[in-house]
Order: C-alpha cells, then structure tokens, then sequence
C-alpha cells in the first residue's frame, strides 16, 4: 500500500524525498489525507511550519504517525488522488477541503511532490460530504420575503471579493515557500564549509542575516491589504484596492531590483532556489485577481 511510513515524518527533509518517490507511483483512488498546521523538524532542529500538511495513505495509517510532531495537527480532509496527465489530482469524500487554500500551496506542493497538485472540481462538493442534507423542494414555494434592512448588510470582515482572500492565501504560501527553500540553501552552504571551521560558519549566519533583511521587505501589508480589500465593498474597497496595487508594485520593483535575490537564484551549492520567478508570480497573480 502506498502510504507515507514513520520515518518519513522524521524530518522535513524525509517528508520532501518521501512525496517525491511516491508521486510518480499514485494510482487511480490512492488515499490521502490533509491536516492543517502541521510541524515538521527541519535536520538543523528548527520547525519546519506546514498551513496545510497533504499526505499519501489511508487517515487511520497517517494519524498516528503526527502524535510526536507540534502544531494543532487538525484533520481537514480525506480521500482519494489520482495521477491525471502528470498531475496529482484530489477527490474529497470526507469533510472539506479549501480550493483557495490548495491553490495558496501550489508552490508550495510543486516543490514538495514535484509535481502540480489540483483539487478535482467534483471533490470538494456538499454530496461528498457525510451527513450533507438536500432539503426537499416544497411543492407551493412561499413567496420571497423581503430582508430586514439590517439583515441585507454584509456583516464586517466577511469576504465580499472571494479571488481577493485567494490572493491572500497565495502570497502567504508563497512566502512560506520561499522561506523553505532559504533555509535549505543555507543548510546547503554550511554543509559545504563544515571543514572550515565555527568561525567561517558564524561568518555565514550574519551573512544570511542580509537576506532576511532583503525578504523582509516583502512584508505582511500585502496580505493585510488583500484581505481588507476582499471584505469591503464600494467606495471603501476602491479606496484598499488603491493601497494594495501601490503595494504590489513596490514588491515587484523590490524583487527585480534586489540584487541578492538574484544571487541567490544563481548559486553554486545545488539549491534551486527560484525565488525571483516565484515571488514575480505570485505578485502577478495577485494583480489579476483585483481586476
């Protein structure tokens, strides 16, 4: 049975090369199921933070083997993938599954399983869903009742703009991809200089300490701007929308600019980073969910 084993949830770095091998082995109704933040160890002992934890193998297989790891480790959903023309596709059949979160983590699951990973458009309905109740049309429907005016207000913080919270959520995953792939640079990088000594390798923390300070220009306004936007409407969301495309554009004259995001991209270590190229998407991407 194709199914992540315990020692594959050992490290970060495990879970990687484990969806990797098994990708290209999917089958038609192969199990699988996902969690919501999930920790994995990185090898260097940090937490490696996973929002949406997607796993191969049955829910009564893959459960017990999160119990030493942190995070709330809440079961989102469970079903069955398949491999559809080189992509890994999703059929829900209990609970639910986000689409605007799985499309946050298609970076995020490309550099995991190496591979695109899509939520099949029949498996996120109500009817796969235990216990979803389809009312019975009355056979006189009543004549439609006209709201109370304070019933017809969108309540606050609700999203008005759904592709907006979409945007949002795929900014984040990118981030967080970027992250990832930052911290395997640098694993990359002390493994090469180990030899040399503590010395040179404190020399390489305060020079990782300048990429942080690079990235962390690419700060939370987006989001926060994204999702002000999204649960708004009329003047005031003009008004957000202003701010994020401002926002947006400041990012993209950061990412192109940045010389150090395109060294990084270039280095010798064996890490393909791809930073620049991802950001740019998923800085574009965000531009065409506001129109």
């Amino acid at each position: 049975m194709l199914s992540l084993k315990s020692n594959d949830v050992a490290t970060h770095e495990a879970y990687k090369k484990a969806c990797r091998a098994m990708a290209p082995m999917i089958k038609e109704k192969t199990p699988f199921c996902a969690f919501a933040d999930v920790h994995l160890p990185e090898s260097s002992g940090k937490e490696h933070p996973h929002k949406l934890f997607l796993a191969v193998g049955p829910k009564n297989v893959i459960t017990p083997l999160l119990q030493h790891l942190k995070g709330a480790k809440k079961l989102l959903a469970s079903g069955f993938c398949s491999l559809e023309k080189g992509k890994i596709e999703l059929v829900v059949h209990e609970r639910k599954l986000e689409p605007a979160l799985v499309k946050s983590h298609a970076a995020i699951f490309k550099d995991i399983f190496g591979r695109e990973v899509l939520l099949s458009a029949g498996g996120d309905d109500n009817e796969h869903q235990p216990g979803a109740a389809h009312a019975a049309e009355p056979a006189h429907p009543a004549p439609p009742v006209a709201p109370h005016p304070a019933a017809a207000a969108p309540a606050a913080n609700i999203p008005q703009h759904p592709k907006l919270t979409q945007a949002a959520l795929h900014w984040d995953g990118t981030k967080t991809m970027v992250d990832g792939r930052v911290k395997e640079l640098v694993r990359a990088v002390k493994s090469h200089y180990s030899a040399h000594g503590p010395d040179l390798l404190k020399e390489i923390d305060k020079s990782m300490l300048k990429i942080d300070a690079t990235l962390a220009k690419l700060d939370h306004r987006l989001t926060n701007s994204l999702k002000a936007a999204a649960s708004v409407s009329g003047p005031a969301h003009e008004a957000e929308i202003k701010k994020t495309r401002a926002i947006v554009e400041e990012f993209k004259h950061i990412v192109k600019s940045e010389r150090l995001i395109a060294h990084i991209d270039q280095n010798p270590f064996g890490v393909k980073t791809n930073l620049q190229a991802s950001l740019m998407e998923s800085l574009t991407k965000a531009e065409q969910l506001m129109v």
